[in-house]
């Protein structure tokens, strides 16, 4: 499992989402934006040897991205995208089924995955399978897919709880598997 995260607004949620991390088998966090653009110019290392991550930083790979559309550049392979998000589109956390091979991504605090953000997305997805029969797209693990799923709540969440509760369901549906 991998998670995304887009323009995160601070480094305790992230030292929240690294300690998660390491005890839900995420393999990879994406960092995309936010607060290590601004603070750190970039640089997730000067980042990741502040905080109390209970070696968590050792566990769980970071890796920074400034735009959108570089992370999708290196999507990784085999994955299904899932984008956490409150959208008809959605499938309540409750009843979704967790892909093997998933990457999740959350939105900002304030603004969650935008529109512009969700269509560059679809973009992207059209463009990667524009040249697979779509028998094979639907039916086929070996490449990527898009799904989308909410946390069914009457408000926003803080980023670090809305993570560690995706992390908590896939565990407890499907094990610790990567």
């Amino acid at each position: 499992m991998n998670i995304v995260l887009l323009e995160p607004k601070n480094r305790e949620n992230l030292a929240t989402i690294i300690r998660s991390g390491q005890n839900f088998s995420v393999n990879t966090i994406f960092v995309v934006g936010g607060f290590i653009q601004d603070q750190y110019k970039g640089n997730i290392h000067k980042f990741s040897h502040q905080m109390n991550t209970q070696d968590g930083v050792g566990a769980v790979t970071l890796i920074y991205f400034e735009r959108l559309s570089e992370f999708l550049q290196h999507l990784p392979a085999q994955t299904t995208l899932v984008l956490v998000e409150s959208l008809d589109a959605s499938v309540d956390l409750r009843a979704f089924e967790h892909p093997k091979n998933a990457t999740y991504m959350l939105g900002r605090e304030a603004k969650g995955i935008t529109k512009s953000d969700i269509d560059e997305i679809k973009q992207y997805f059209d463009q990667l399978h524009q040249d697979i029969p779509a028998k094979f797209i639907d039916q086929h693990d070996k490449t990527a897919h898009l799904k989308f799923v909410k946390i069914d709540t009457p408000q926003s969440l803080n980023l670090g709880v809305c993570v560690s509760i995706i992390m908590y369901d896939r565990h407890n549906k499907v094990g610790n598997i990567s």
